[in-house]
């Protein structure tokens, strides 16, 4: 379970690095199977793997054909791979601590392998995709993607960097700026990870990463949860395919899930601490987040501090990210 520093910790920053949540066999198996995925992505084999110009991203969609002139760099339908990516995504303490920083209930979405690998590009800075309308409006309900990392992360391979306190405020600046100016002139800061630690990161936190000079892989396993009303808000129904909404289909496909971690012998899902409530799972903690607890926080922030944090004024970004270290 998260405390109440590292819930706060979450909401200020807009992410939040959780060590070793992964271990032992479970982790094992990650990374073993996650090998072949990227294989047979580098090798232009099977469905769904998308790759990049190997002179770096660039545009609202990077994704380009495969070709002599693209690199790999991710691979999706990641709950049809493998037996160990559906188990990872009911993975008890993680399911608790994603309960914590929701406040209500969830479930699991999205899920992809994201790859950097030895002389990958650069990824373009930029914050995920949400829909809010107007471009400044704040999600109200935390909605953010579980990182798990399977190998280690810094600088020297590509690691991604963010720009702490931004996710609050909307649409931010990025476009222009380029990746050496965004680290060194506003205040964003290198995400180092190891294997088995995971990252909540919101989807509305700018981040983004340089190219991988060295001879080290970095592959995240990357699983998106959230709740029913943040699915409503940011209009997902129209992406439907292998990933229902809460209901039924849903719920069923969340006790598979929990199957398949006893199938592979991990620690069970349900407990003293996680249930299928009516709005998904539930975690019981003393330790939470409020209702609409995004909204709440961005209303905080005066107009004049908002308009300069999403133009990316140096001075202001520097001294919220001293602050967050």
């Amino acid at each position: 379970m998260l405390t109440q520093s590292q819930l706060d910790a979450f909401h200020r920053d807009g992410y939040l690095i959780m060590r070793n949540l992964f271990a032992g066999r479970e982790l094992a198996l990650l990374q073993e199977q996650s090998a072949l995925v990227v294989a047979a992505g580098i090798a232009r084999q099977g469905e769904h793997h998308l790759y990049l110009p190997k002179a770096g991203a660039g545009g609202e969609n990077p994704n380009v054909p495969a070709s002599d002139n693209s690199t790999y760099w991710r691979s999706e339908r990641m709950f049809q791979r493998h037996a160990i990516f559906r188990a990872a995504a009911t993975q008890p303490e993680l399911l608790e601590n994603i309960g914590q920083c929701i406040g209500q209930g969830f479930f699991p979405w999205n899920h992809s392998l994201v790859v950097k690998i030895p002389g990958g590009p650069a990824v373009t800075w930029h914050q995920d995709p949400y829909f809010p309308k107007p471009s400044d409006t704040t999600p109200p309900v935390p909605n953010f993607t579980a990182d798990i990392y399977l190998d280690e992360s810094d600088e020297g391979n590509g690691c991604v960097w963010a720009i702490p306190g931004h996710h609050l405020i909307g649409d931010v600046a990025l476009h222009g700026k380029t990746a050496r100016a965004l680290i060194e002139q506003c205040g964003a800061v290198p995400l180092r990870m190891r294997p088995g630690d995971v990252i909540f990161h919101a989807l509305t936190t700018p981040h983004g990463s340089l190219e991988n000079p060295s001879k080290r892989m970095r592959r995240t396993y990357y699983l998106h949860f959230l709740a029913q009303e943040a699915f409503n808000d940011a209009g997902y129904q129209r992406w439907g395919g292998d990933n229902p909404a809460w209901g039924p289909e849903k719920i069923r496909q969340i006790h598979a899930f929990a199957q398949d971690r006893k199938d592979l012998g991990l620690a069970p899902t349900f407990g003293s601490t996680l249930a299928i409530a009516d709005d998904g799972i539930r975690v019981a903690s003393a330790v939470t987040t409020p209702r609409h607890h995004w909204a709440a926080l961005a209303a905080k922030i005066p107009a004049e501090q908002r308009a300069r944090m999403r133009a990316l004024i140096p001075a202001e970004t520097e001294a919220l990210a001293t602050a967050a270290r």
